[in-house]
């Protein structure tokens, strides 16, 4: 589903006032700040689909100036987070006490649950990637490491993510909702590893020692889920750490090592069954996944998304399951 609208036909007294409850529907509440010397103009086009939360827009406007404040905050029911990429020139993004100079060719990453201001002095055309945190599968923590950087988008996989979004914007009404779904995700997953491997923020002094351990963890996993040898004693091996302390990093989580690494599984299978281009059977997704008992696959599979595989791939189960939202890593201070 694609929506757009521009100011080009509202009457001039309406275009802040529509403009700014435009800006709150497509991302969460702001403050907006126009300029007085000359009437405000913008365009806003998004691309979604009801089977995702995560959307992406192109937003163009005259100069402007978006704040959020701690009132805002206080009534959101979940986490958002945006990613900007500028187009046309430089702007400027205030957050954590932090200041960033974002010019054309890098992209931020803004928290939408915590204050901070986001401004622009000349005319702009912006790529923005909406996160809300139930779209994340509990694959981002520690989101305040990302406000502190600029990311490159002009090469490597920061460049492939830009290109992800705008042949995403350039294909979206030629593909089937199933299509159109995979390539959000898609451009999620390329961002995620985008963040991920960046040197500054696996070494940031104010990233401690539990957070990196704990990121080299995720990364391991992530990197071997399909294995059905994957095993704790393994984990600690590779990351450089004790069995003992591996257990430790989750003794305050909701779950277990194991039964995290089993709920990420999950999800990765549910995530290939509404994939209309996957032929693998049940079964073998099952497997590929890491998961040799097929009985206990099935069972584990209902008591998370509430319905059979076999009903999420005839598009019968959740679209995006409430419980991704829970698979979280134990909450780690980032001092």
């Amino acid at each position: 589903m694609v929506q757009q609208l521009s100011t080009r036909y509202w009457p001039e007294h309406q275009c802040q006032p529509r403009w700014a409850e435009a800006i709150g529907n497509a991302y969460f509440p702001l403050s907006l700040e126009f300029s007085s010397d000359r009437p405000f103009q913008g365009n806003l086009r998004i691309w979604e689909t009801p089977s995702s939360a995560l959307a992406l827009s192109r937003l163009r406007s005259s100069r402007l100036g978006y704040s959020r404040s701690k009132a805002q905050v206080s009534n959101d029911t979940q986490a958002c987070y945006l990613v900007t990429i500028p187009r046309r020139h430089e702007v400027l993004f205030e957050q954590d006490g932090r200041e960033l100079h974002c010019r054309p060719g890098s992209f931020i990453f803004e928290r939408g649950d915590a204050p901070y201001r986001f401004r622009y002095a000349s005319d702009n055309d912006l790529w923005v990637f909406k996160l809300p945190e139930q779209a994340l599968h509990g694959q981002l923590r520690g989101a305040e490491r990302y406000t502190r950087f600029c990311f490159d988008a002009r090469r490597g996989l920061g460049r492939i993510f830009a290109d992800q979004l705008a042949m995403c914007a350039a294909r979206f009404d030629e593909c089937a909702p199933a299509a159109r779904h995979m390539l959000l995700e898609q451009a999620l997953a390329t961002l995620l590893l985008t963040l991920r491997q960046d040197e500054r923020v696996l070494s940031s002094e104010s990233s401690s020692l539990a957070a990196l351990h704990l990121q080299r963890i995720e990364s391991y996993v992530e990197q071997h889920l399909g294995s059905a040898e994957l095993n704790p004693r393994q984990i600690a091996s590779a990351c450089g750490i004790s069995l003992r302390y591996l257990h430790k990093l989750f003794a305050d989580s909701p779950f277990s090592l194991g039964e995290w690494i089993r709920q990420q599984r999950l999800c990765a299978v549910h995530r290939q069954l509404r994939d209309a281009h996957c032929r693998l059977s049940i079964g073998e997704l099952a497997a590929r996944w890491g998961f040799a008992d097929q009985a206990q696959f099935a069972r584990h599979f209902r008591q998370q998304f509430g319905c059979t595989a076999s009903e999420v791939r005839a598009g019968q189960g959740t679209a995006v399951p409430v419980s991704y939202t829970h698979l979280t890593l134990p909450t780690t201070p980032y001092v």
